[in-house]
């Protein structure tokens, strides 16, 4: 299995994607999901919610974002409107909870978690695209050595990266030097 699948990885816009969406396509609503699950996310979990909660709210806003998908004013903005959405969803969440829990007093006293704005949040999740697609440009030993070290969800040691890629343990820094400085070459390309 390749350590970069084809998902996340399309060059199409996301105004291209949600037309598609709108046309049927469920492989562009995959692509879509794929883009943006990590923002989803990591902006509930970042506007106060819970690991489960978190949860829920990614399905909350996924049916908000399916419903609402005809009716995007701007479907090049999709990122930082996902991080409004997620937002007021963590926060209803997060009220709920904390009224099971507080008594009206309490709830006053209670302050919201501090804003990101949408736009840095959403050029972030761009940014990391456009990562994944460089590094899916590189070759290997470079886009391998890379994934283990910045991706892998088993964050694996020095040594096991070591033994996988049959390198020197020592050797895994200066390698990730000029791995990255080939990386950079690659965003570079790309006009990042």
């Amino acid at each position: 299995m390749p350590l970069l699948s084809g998902k996340g990885l399309s060059l199409a816009t996301d105004a291209e994607l949600v037309r598609q969406c709108l046309d049927g396509q469920a492989t562009a609503w995959e692509e879509l999901l794929s883009r943006y699950e990590r923002l989803i996310y990591h902006t509930a979990l970042r506007a106060g919610a819970a690991g489960g909660e978190a949860a829920d709210v990614f399905q909350a806003v996924c049916l908000i974002w399916l419903e609402g998908l005809g009716r995007l004013r701007d479907p090049e903005r999709l990122g930082a409107w996902l991080v409004t959405v997620t937002r007021r969803e963590t926060w209803a969440c997060w009220k709920r909870r904390r009224e099971t829990e507080a008594d009206d007093d309490e709830l006053l006293k209670i302050e919201a978690p501090p804003e990101e704005l949408p736009e840095a949040l959403a050029a972030q999740a761009a940014d990391g695209r456009a990562v994944k697609q460089a590094l899916g440009q590189l070759a290997e030993p470079c886009r391998r050595l890379l994934w283990m070290l910045y991706f892998d969800p088993e964050r694996p040691s020095y040594e096991d990266i070591a033994r996988r890629l049959n390198l020197a343990a020592n050797s895994i820094g200066p390698t990730r030097a000029r791995c990255l400085e080939k990386l950079k070459t690659i965003l570079r390309q790309m006009g990042w």
